[in-house]
């Protein structure tokens, strides 16, 4: 008989564990290679190193003042498969951590293997856990050590600088925009990598000054919201940036929405008078209109439309005889719709666009509005009067503020900034501010004519003469918006934007102050009485700390007169 067909399988067993040992020994090769390679050369080639940590760099003001730095925290912890009883637990630590024993639970609730109870802790409640942990009382929680943001300013410009979540990423404001900046991947070779710095224009000093004034009027008027900036007005550099309400950016997460508004950037409204001035400046530029032929204003305007129709605008008093300084000096509208109705539009319209309104700065801000104007064609016979006393138009505080740097520059509109320079963790600049000079808006002896027009705003009789500090000539505007009703259509007699701008000193300006603030609750409604005020208790601090001139050249004042009420119709 032949042999049976089965061939011997231990020989191929063998040959079979001999493979896989050799594999194994192949594989254990080169992972005993990979880790060598970290610190010795193979075939010329060394692993890098790559850094386990990443410090986020710092913010700062324009002189150095931290506002935004990465410091340690500790939080505290559960791992729940330790605990024995959730309930003792969350009694142990309730009066440590300053929490009811509910929350701690809640914390805990539809966990199960790791529950954070608490983000940050102070140091008398990291020592008092960690004294209880270590006696053995809380098995199961632990505390954590991480790296997180501190802002020493508090709500101090803290829409502008924003803020970084629990992982350390910006949010929000500059914090997110320069993320990548502040906090950089990763680098080979490092042991830790950080970030660069960042310094603002901000001038902490004069933040100071204005959000005392912002802090001021929230009490005295009660509004919805303040806006206030403050800008020098020889390079763009903003050196304060207010808006109320604001918030403790160390105490983000408990704020809401309404506080975290940049309104200085985002927030677009209708300004009403404090337009004037670049009305004014507009028409006097193009040349069109008889302004050497003065108007009588009488409390009304009368004029006809293209449609035949007659239409009306009114004066809160009559003003009598009317060029254009005292359009400015009383805020007439009538007067200041006659020389409009005399000018193009067209070349009207584009002399605002020149002014900056409708475009963005591209500033380093999340949301920035570009405002809005509807170009002429679209226009009724009313508009062009209206926008010259400002209606019919949006614009953002930024714009505002800015659209005012012509008048200290020869007629050029110039690029605000908020960022001052960056510098590499050594202190070596990589990046800083230039004065940027956008465009040629109006003529210098036009620009020259309107900052000396608005000096009589401040001075007696004047609708500005609020603004006007003890120890700086000032050069002013005030403002006071109706706000339409969005269910009515139509303007209301009570909710009002009140506002100013200044520029001082008047002959030759350091500073651009600009604020607003929406429906002013306490019975004075007028930007004369509402908003003027700070303006020039704010010019006088920068006097008294040696930030500006003191200078009264060319201008009259009465001191200790005021008036006390404004002449102008919202």
């Amino acid at each position: 008989m032949g042999t049976s067909g089965k061939k011997p399988i231990i020989p191929l067993f063998i040959l079979l564990t001999i493979i896989l040992l050799m594999t194994l020994a192949w594989r254990l090769g080169q992972l005993t290679l990979s880790r060598e390679t970290r610190d010795s050369p193979v075939n010329g080639y060394t692993a890098p190193l790559i850094a386990s940590r990443v410090v986020r760099g710092s913010i700062y003001d324009r002189n150095g003042t931290i506002l935004a730095l990465e410091i340690p925290y500790y939080t505290c912890a559960v791992m729940l498969k330790s605990v024995e009883s959730l309930e003792k637990t969350a009694e142990t630590l309730s009066p440590i951590l300053f929490m009811t024993k509910s929350d701690i639970l809640r914390k805990m609730e539809g966990k199960t293997t790791y529950a954070m109870i608490k983000q940050r802790m102070s140091r008398d409640e990291m020592e008092s856990l960690q004294a209880e942990i270590s006696e053995g009382l809380l098995p199961g929680v632990i505390i954590e050590k991480r790296y997180g943001r501190f802002y020493p300013q508090g709500h101090h410009a803290s829409q502008l600088i924003g803020f970084t979540g629990i992982d350390n990423i910006g949010l929000e404001g500059l914090e997110y925009y320069f993320n990548d900046t502040l906090s950089p991947l990763p680098q080979p070779d490092e042991e830790i990598t950080t970030g660069n710095d960042i310094y603002l224009t901000i001038d902490m000093r004069i933040q100071f000054f204005t959000d005392r004034q912002v802090e001021l009027i929230a009490e005295e008027h009660d509004p919805d919201s303040i806006s206030a900036l403050v800008m020098n007005s020889d390079t763009g550099e903003i050196l304060a940036w207010a808006s109320y309400p604001w918030y403790d950016i160390n105490r983000y997460s408990s704020t809401v929405p309404e506080e975290r508004i940049n309104r200085p950037a985002v927030s677009m409204y209708e300004p009403g008078s404090v337009f004037k001035i670049y009305s004014l400046a507009a028409i006097l530029d193009l040349g069109e209109a008889q302004t050497d032929e003065y108007f009588i204003c009488d409390g009304s305007y009368s004029f006809t439309m293209p449609n035949g129709k007659q239409s009306v605008i009114s004066c809160v008093a009559p003003h009598g005889t009317v060029g254009p300084r005292e359009i400015l000096k009383y805020s007439c509208n009538g007067a200041i719709a006659h020389y409009a109705l005399q000018t193009d539009a067209e070349n009207f319209y584009r002399k605002l666009l020149d002014f900056g309104f409708t475009s963005s700065f591209n500033l380093p801000v999340p949301g920035e509005t570009a405002g809005y104007l509807a170009a002429p064609e679209n226009w009724s016979g009313r508009t062009l009067p209206t926008i010259a006393f400002g209606q019919e138009i949006g614009v953002s505080a930024l714009q505002m503020a800015a659209a005012a740097t012509p008048f200290d520059n020869g007629g050029v509109l110039l690029q605000p900034s908020v960022i001052s320079r960056i510098a590499s963790p050594e202190g070596k600049i990589l990046e800083s501010f230039r004065k940027n000079e956008i465009r040629q808006v109006i003529g210098a002896d036009t620009a020259e004519a309107v900052l000396e027009m608005m000096t009589a705003a401040t001075e007696p009789g004047g609708t500005a003469v609020h603004a006007q500090a003890e120890d700086v000539a000032t050069a002013a505007k005030t403002g006071t918006a109706q706000i339409l009703d969005p269910g009515t259509r139509t303007y209301s007699a009570s909710h009002v934007l009140a506002s100013c701008i200044a520029l001082l000193p008047a002959s030759d300006p350091e500073f651009i102050i600009y604020i607003t603030v929406d429906n002013p609750k306490s019975g004075q409604l007028y930007g004369s009485t509402v908003a003027a005020p700070a303006v020039g208790q704010i010019a006088e601090d920068l006097v008294s700390a040696g930030l500006a001139a003191s200078s009264r050249t060319n201008f009259l004042v009465i001191p200790g007169e005021r008036l006390d009420a404004e002449l102008e119709v919202p």
